[in-house]
């Protein structure tokens, strides 16, 4: 057996980019230099059961950074404290150099009260602010506190939304490098890029591009593989009646390098298990206790997770991680297995060959502007998703199945268009049905024309029946249908789909000027291969400052070939 791992990955919780996972805090601006300083410059040094580092080579790195002193815990957290202080984040880049970032109106805020705060929030539930683990907060560090259901209303209009936090461009560096604002550039083929290419052609290469670019290398992939088999591990040595699931992007195969470490426990149904079967709540406490190392009688000889928070008073209670080697964000949660749409979510990936290379796109679109949050009003994976299975859907007959560019036209024309206020949207049956404020006689509304479909939709159609009912203050919500689950309300919580829908307006605008630019520059003449690895038409959409993402990609790569190189090394009988 391998031996097991100690090293950890220099930064490797700061600025997680993907804006999937999130860590409840009383105030952004009270916990933003906390996480990025305190997770980021202690996250060498794990304490054991005795109090000495269990580490006893730290990275350069660390022994570098001025708030650390590696002979001394106590100073160590000393420094931390004060750096937490500070009025300013940091921003990682190159060669570890740390940038300052300011964080504008955060100072003209009075300080925050931790505990009151946490109360309140508790109390209110779904309005907790859910910046991400480790420096997930700084990629949106100029939102200034969450968005909330009241500033959403029916008279909301909707804007536009540019890049949030350290995606965007920073005016005193000009205009960064092609690598570092269109790295996907580098992976659209010759033939991609060979003169004459209409811009429905190039925009097909980029998408595919970009696929290529984000899918996660080998080394990335040893990297979670094995934090997900050490914490499968360390939770069965918890409770060996335990059933383990990885879930989330990591079971269907859409996972980005950083993606979050999704997993289920659930209790196992035995005849030894019966008088111990314990409920979802009761499975995350004692979780939590044995990562912690507090648990009365559990003692875990290695922890591989740092515990962030675990919300047990959630409509899906969660226990919110932090993988310590790898630095990955884990969301540990124990739902009954009907819960999950990992099967479905797998077959529609085989029968759209397009659809991994359109969600990747549109997520990161999202993504960078801060819009991808689920507990800021933001539009999640799953909805996003299915999304864009009812788009490929409807387009379906339209153009070829592999013509990806036309079909990421339609997904931008189909929702920059559609009247959330009045229309659902569902995919069985195909089609949208009409949402009204009060309708006495909705249950016996029929949906559809003929009755071959009425019993073939039974379930479906009554799901939609019950949609189409809408409090006056939530009519102008995003109503999608979970093929899944037909009475699950997809986009219930999407309450920003109005700047949702804005943006995608206003970049499906950018987007065609620039197709029609390139059509004009390109015909008939000849062009230098420079200004075809230079020049994008997807900039509008997912063009940024990649270079922190990069940086944790380059961090998370070493620790994947470390791994390789410990499961090389000779065991010692």
């Amino acid at each position: 057996m391998p031996a097991a791992l100690s090293f950890s990955r220099a930064h490797a919780s700061t600025l997680r980019h993907d804006a999937l996972t999130q860590l409840i805090a009383p105030s952004a601006r009270s916990r933003t230099a906390c996480f990025h300083h305190g997770w980021r410059l202690a996250s060498n040094i794990a304490k054991a059961d005795d109090g000495r580092p269990e580490t006893p080579n730290p990275d350069l790195a660390v022994c570098n950074e001025p708030n650390v002193d590696i002979h001394s815990l106590r100073n160590t957290l000393r420094a931390h404290r004060e750096a937490n202080r500070a009025s300013v984040i940091r921003k990682v880049v190159g060669e570890r150099h740390t940038t300052r970032l300011h964080i504008g109106s955060f100072l003209d805020e009075p300080p925050s009260r931790p505990h009151r705060d946490a109360s309140k929030a508790r109390k209110k539930g779904a309005r907790f602010f859910l910046g991400n683990i480790s420096g997930k907060t700084a990629f949106l560090s100029d939102i200034q506190s969450p968005p909330t259901k009241g500033q959403f209303g029916k008279h909301y209009k909707g804007s536009y939304r540019d890049l949030s936090g350290l995606w965007r461009f920073k005016e005193n560096e000009g205009v960064l490098p092609t690598k570092v604002r269109l790295p996907w550039l580098a992976h659209v083929p010759s033939h991609g890029a060979k003169t004459g290419s209409s811009a429905l052609d190039r925009l097909s290469y980029e998408i595919r591009a970009f696929e290529n670019y984000i899918a996660p290398t080998q080394e990335e992939k040893r990297a979670a593989e094995n934090a997900l088999s050490g914490i499968v591990r360390a939770i069965q040595i918890a409770d060996e009646n335990l059933d383990v699931d990885i879930i989330g992007s990591r079971a269907t195969g859409l996972d980005d390098p950083l993606s979050d470490l999704d997993l289920n426990v659930t209790s196992t149904l035995s005849p030894a298990s019966l008088n111990r079967l314990r409920t979802p709540v009761e499975i995350l406490d004692l979780l939590e206790q044995a990562f912690r190392g507090r648990h009365r009688s559990l003692r875990l000889e290695l922890r591989p997770l740092d515990v962030v928070i675990n919300l047990r008073n959630a409509r899906v209670p969660i226990l919110v991680c932090q993988h310590k080697n790898s630095g990955l964000p884990v969301q540990i949660q124990s739902t009954p297995r009907t819960l999950d749409n990992t099967d479905y979510v797998k077959a529609v990936l085989q029968e759209y060959p397009t659809l991994r290379s359109l969600y990747k796109v549109l997520k990161q679109t999202l993504a960078m502007r801060g819009l991808h949050i689920g507990n800021h009003g933001g539009l999640t994976s799953y909805p996003l998703i299915i999304m864009i299975v009812a788009a490929l859907k409807f387009s379906e007959g339209k153009f070829e199945r592999m013509d990806v560019a036309r079909q990421f036209l339609y997904f931008l024309d189909m929702y920059a268009e559609v009247d959330f206020s009045t229309q659902g949207i569902s995919t069985r049956p195909l089609g949208y049905f009409p949402k009204e404020i009060k309708a006495t006689k909705f249950t016996q509304r029929s949906l559809v024309n003929d009755q071959e479909s009425a019993t073939l939709y039974k379930e479906e159609l009554r799901g939609q029946r019950r949609m189409s009912v809408r409090q006056k203050g939530d009519v102008h919500y995003m109503t999608l249908q979970d093929p899944a689950d037909p009475f699950n309300e997809l986009g219930r919580n999407a309450y920003q789909v109005k700047d949702i829908q804005e943006t995608l307006i206003s970049l499906r605008t950018q987007l065609k000027e620039a197709m029609v630019e390139w059509d004009r520059v390109v015909s008939g003449r000849e062009l230098s291969d420079e200004h075809f690895r230079s020049h994008s038409l997807l900039e509008p959409c997912i063009s940024g400052d990649y270079r922190v993402y990069e940086s944790e990609r380059g961090d998370l790569r070493l620790v994947g070939q470390r791994t390789a190189k410990i499961m090389k090394a000779p065991t010692q009988n």
